[in-house]
């Protein structure tokens, strides 16, 4: 079993993995940094042709604001990208499934694995977010 992340300082990280922007989390989500996450994501997923990756990994808290976030981020994506959530620790497992955004967008435990599903699923056409 995982460690949960401990509380550090919140950031967002962009990075490329071929077409593929990943964003890396790291932090609570909750109200003070819901803004940030929007910030970064929204432009992520308006140019995202291969597809996006939000790496959940170093999340502390995830809330209900930030659950809706990614579902609209996901919303936004083109018509042929996918989006897909890495999640390890339970903090961040246990509401993906309640909510149930975990049937919207696949949930990876690491990156290379998320990266390789969106990427498919852009050369394949995109058949589900």
């Amino acid at each position: 079993m995982s460690e949960e992340p401990t509380g550090g300082p919140f950031e967002i990280v962009s990075a490329a993995h071929d077409s593929t922007t990943v964003l890396t989390v790291r932090g609570e989500l909750d109200l003070d940094t819901i803004p940030a996450l929007s910030a970064a994501a929204f432009p992520a997923a308006d140019t995202a042709e291969g597809g996006l990756v939000v790496d959940l990994t170093d999340v502390s808290f995830l809330s209900s604001s930030a659950i809706t976030v990614l579902v609209r981020v996901c919303d936004r994506l083109p018509d042929a990208s996918r989006m897909a959530l890495v999640a390890v620790n339970g903090v961040v497992v246990r509401p993906v499934q309640l909510s149930g955004i975990d049937r919207v967008m696949a949930t990876f435990t690491t990156v290379p694995d998320a990266v390789a599903h969106v990427q498919s699923s852009a050369r394949s056409g995109g058949a589900d977010r």
